[in-house]
């Protein structure tokens, strides 16, 4: 693949790590952060050169990256240099294992050891980490976010910013992992999450949002 320019929105340590996934595919401008005690500095490498908004003025071939972790963040921010021209590309890492019927959005990204299994879907502004597992028939819609580890069953829905934690399993038979909710770390799925609802433990329970 041809170096490209390239920036990554968010200097903290999942852009960090992005950081080091990209440069053997492209040309890294630098970070651009909103924290502004980072500005010319360092990090592994590559200059924080200044806020979001600052990157606003760079040239529209620019391919811009944001793996930022909070789904509603990421997925305004794509859009808004979408919507400036930049391009979003996808970043799937060239080991994983992603059958070919499967249906990928744009501004996607697939980290190393992942599994996504024949007839699934990931919709626009996902993001999967490490080692995890989509089965077949599943489909991960707007900005979901999968920790690393985790393994999704067959024919399961996750709607829009969902959230699953390091190790957590979402059981088939499972249909609904529902918008905006949180997954706890290493939690087991056995029934549908409403939408909003933080759900841990083994079986998966809601946790009361008052205590």
């Amino acid at each position: 693949m041809e170096n490209n320019n390239c920036i990554i929105i968010g200097a903290g340590t999942y852009g960090q790590v992005y950081a080091e996934y990209l440069k053997d595919h492209y040309n890294i401008i630098g970070f651009y952060d909103d924290n502004i005690s980072l500005k010319n500095t360092s990090i592994n490498g590559v200059m924080v050169l200044g806020k979001v908004e600052d990157a606003y003025l760079l040239d529209t071939s620019t391919a811009v990256f944001i793996p930022i972790g909070n789904n509603p963040v990421r997925v305004k921010l794509l859009k808004s240099f979408k919507e400036r021209g930049f391009p979003i590309p996808s970043f799937i890492h060239d080991k994983t294992i992603i059958h070919s019927s499967v249906k990928i959005g744009e501004a996607v990204y697939i980290l190393p050891g992942t599994t996504v299994m024949s007839l699934s879907t990931i919709s626009d502004f996902c993001m999967i980490s490490v080692n995890s597992t989509i089965s077949h028939h599943t489909i991960l819609k707007s900005g979901v976010f999968v920790s690393f580890g985790a393994n999704v069953g067959a024919s399961i829905t996750l709607e829009d910013f969902a959230y699953l934690g390091i190790g957590s399993t979402i059981m088939t038979g499972v249909n609904t992992v529902g918008a905006s909710s949180l997954i706890g770390a290493g939690a087991v799925v056995i029934k549908d999450v409403p939408k909003g609802a933080t759900m841990v433990g083994n079986p998966a329970r809601v946790l009361p949002s008052k205590f």
